[in-house]
């Protein structure tokens, strides 16, 4: 494992960091909603080239190349909900290189490549993402399928040009998943109302309802039943990914705070002298770097198919997630009364917030975390 940026991806970075900046300039004062110039700036700027093969239109370069660009992002944007879309496209990218059909890669990629949105339909109101429990589920129909369900709480839901569904195959008992591709204008396809969120309010979310969809088998995504697998290769990116953006986001923030605590005077001396807001900084700090590695090394591990891949991406997730939730809290305190107004520092807090649940869980990587260590000792969960 390299442990240091090579020049070639520094400037990645740099160039991304500055990219990151300007969005959230351009975006500053600007309605709620989708960011849709912001989404065509980074397809312009060759992101989801960084990653696809040159057979289907990208560079071919790898998801270092691919990290190094979200990380400079993630240091200078500001709110995550761009950055949270981001995340959601890569795990269709990696989807389609890993289980797709040459129709679905030479199709959606370039589709990916030209702007297209994507979702992935996962959780259920009445199970969240236990998959095995699911209700959705797909019956053989003739050459294809029909797709009976809904999904909720799905990142570009109201907006996604295409989405992957995840099933169960009816009639099967062992090997009873499937993920498939479902098109916006698949008869039989409906969207929920947006759903109104405390924070990452610029990340549409929203239900799907599939009442009797037609399924053609060459929108099976990989093999009928064996989805479950497939998709747990798929989603450990995206964990991995949003504790990469936990740890970069306060970055911005952290600068600014020593500003206002070299500044900020109380019992006649600048507040950064005072011992309990320097242990605000470092804790924060440490937080920061200790996840920062462990992202590294559970992105390493999924991209070389360590056996304690899985394990790894869900601590990235848990750990980088929860420290950034303090972290944006401990950032309001230090304001003191300013932190609570409405402002930068607030809506920061909120944002972090759904780090708790987006991915996932505290209580289900918990819980995978747990299975994953009987796993790796021989133990079946």
């Amino acid at each position: 494992m390299n442990l240091s940026w090579s020049d070639a991806s520094r400037a990645v970075i740099e160039r991304y960091r500055t990219l990151g900046a300007e969005l959230a300039a351009a975006r500053a004062g600007t309605p709620e909603g989708f960011d849709y110039a912001g989404w065509k700036r980074l397809t312009d700027s060759g992101l989801w080239k960084l990653v696809i093969p040159q057979a289907y239109g990208g560079q071919g370069e790898d998801w270092w190349a691919f990290t190094a660009a979200l990380e400079g992002l993630a240091t200078s944007i500001r709110t995550p909900e761009l950055l949270l879309s981001v995340i959601a496209q890569a795990g269709m990218v990696r989807a389609l290189m890993l289980y797709g059909s040459e129709e679905q890669k030479d199709r959606y990629l370039a589709a990916i490549l030209n702007g297209a949105i994507s979702a992935t339909g996962i959780a259920e109101p009445g199970t969240g993402t236990d998959v095995r429990s699911i209700a959705t589920q797909i019956t053989a129909e003739g050459d294809g399928y029909r797709l009976v369900g809904s999904k909720y709480n799905i990142a570009h839901a109201p907006i996604a040009d295409f989405t992957l569904v995840v099933t169960k195959v009816a009639g099967a008992e062992k090997q009873n998943i499937a993920l498939v591709l479902i098109d916006k204008d698949t008869p039989g396809l409906r969207r929920g109302e947006p759903d109104s969120k405390l924070g990452n309010r610029n990340l549409p979310t929203g239900a799907l309802f599939f009442d009797n969809v037609p399924v053609p088998a060459s929108q099976v995504l990989g093999q009928v039943g064996k989805g479950l697998q497939q998709l747990i290769n798929i989603i450990s990116l995206g964990r991995a990914y949003y504790g990469l953006v936990a740890v970069n986001l306060p970055a911005p923030f952290i600068g600014e705070a020593l500003d206002y605590a070299a500044n900020r005077q109380s019992f006649k001396s600048a507040i950064d002298t005072h011992q309990y807001v320097q242990k605000r900084l470092v804790d924060l700090t440490i937080g920061m770097e200790r996840n920062r590695w462990m992202v590294y090394a559970a992105l390493h591990q999924l991209l070389t198919r360590d056996p304690q891949a899985l394990l790894s991406c869900s601590i990235a997730k848990l750990g980088a997630s929860q420290d950034f939730i303090d972290s944006a809290l401990s950032l309001l305190k230090l304001y003191g009364s300013l932190g609570y107004h409405e402002g930068p520092v607030s809506q920061l807090v909120k944002d972090a917030l759904g780090f708790a649940a987006v991915g996932g869980t505290e209580e289900m990587h918990q819980k995978n975390i747990f299975n994953q260590i009987l796993r790796l000792h021989g133990t079946h969960a």
